[in-house]
């Protein structure tokens, strides 16, 4: 064949192997698959910082917790639970991130946050915003119904620079004790989902405090809604990991626990695989919730006109 035919013959293999791989990691392949974006999303209650843990305080923790973030290094990651001074260690820990998302108490710095930490290297954000989950969710520190406490989602709407696709990712806690307002605030989600999304692929992660037989789980993913969101770890195709608990408490001798902590996306997102990581065997308890993280195919979608 000769040394100039060897070549050719290697070149050719070579572009061969990237058009089949990326025909298994993406619908299609070749140019078809910048028609999807992969996006790797997170969702984490970290637990606020507060000297009641005892041994289980943010100091002892926060250096376990982001060196796990980074070993996963998802391209979207949303927390809850977080007070401002916490977001400032996992900014300096987590080297490439941003975040956006303000305080639940006064819509700045007070209070828990449900932040939204993104790789800047691999998404930009285009447009952001906090609302309250309550009657008058453009109120900072507006308490909704029969909550206990003020409740937020943080948004953001992002371009995947490689790809220039973009979507919204919604990173919500719903309140503990309110049972109206739980209800009431995934009908709100739902809502607040489609204005925002405005016909772009829709993430939804957050703390929901429901299982997955509540009505307010029935509500968001309910197949009726002007955006339909489905639960990434109940998604056919999805390769689940990990057990079926995310809160677990710090309470070592706890067995089992429930699973609160979602990723949802609208149906034309598709999932690779959902896991959730389990700490607990290493006896080292990085938060009282396990994170879940999902594998995602983001399709390029056209706004809707205003």
């Amino acid at each position: 064949m000769g040394k100039i035919g060897s070549i050719i013959k290697g070149r050719l293999y070579r572009i061969l192997a990237i058009v089949f791989t990326a025909g298994h990691i993406y619908p299609g392949a070749g140019l078809m698959a910048q028609d999807y974006a992969p996006v790797k999303a997170m969702t984490w209650n970290i637990r606020l910082d507060t000297p009641v843990d005892g041994p289980d305080q943010w100091k002892y923790r926060r250096s376990g917790l982001c060196s796990l973030v980074m070993e996963e290094s998802p391209d979207v990651l949303g927390v809850q639970e977080a007070v401002h001074s916490q977001l400032n260690d996992i900014k300096c820990r987590l080297k490439g991130y941003r975040y956006t998302g303000a305080g639940r108490d006064d819509g700045k710095k007070g209070g828990e946050h449900s932040a939204i930490f993104y790789n800047r290297k691999v998404l930009k954000i285009v447009r952001s915003g906090t609302f309250w989950l309550s009657e008058t969710p453009e109120t900072a520190g507006s308490k909704g119904w029969d909550a206990a406490l003020p409740r937020i989602a943080s948004w953001a709407e992002f371009r995947h620079i490689k790809t220039g696709i973009f979507f919204l990712v919604i990173n919500t806690h719903f309140d503990h004790m309110g049972e109206t307002a739980r209800v009431e605030s995934a009908a709100l989600l739902t809502r607040r989902a489609a204005q925002l999304g405005n016909g772009l692929p829709v993430i939804l992660t957050g703390d929901f405090n429901v299982t997955p037989g509540h009505r307010a789980y029935r509500i968001i993913t309910w197949p009726e809604n002007e955006v339909v969101l489905s639960d990434t770890r109940e998604r056919s195709e999805a390769d689940k990991e990990g057990p079926e608990v995310t809160y677990v408490s710090f309470d070592r001798s706890r067995e089992g626990g429930e699973l609160i902590d979602f990723i949802f996306t609208s149906l034309d997102i598709q999932v690779l695989s959902n896991a959730i990581t389990d700490f607990r065997p290493t006896g080292i308890y990085l938060s009282d919730h396990l994170p879940v993280v999902a594998r995602l195919l983001v399709p390029r979608k056209v706004k809707n006109n205003p």
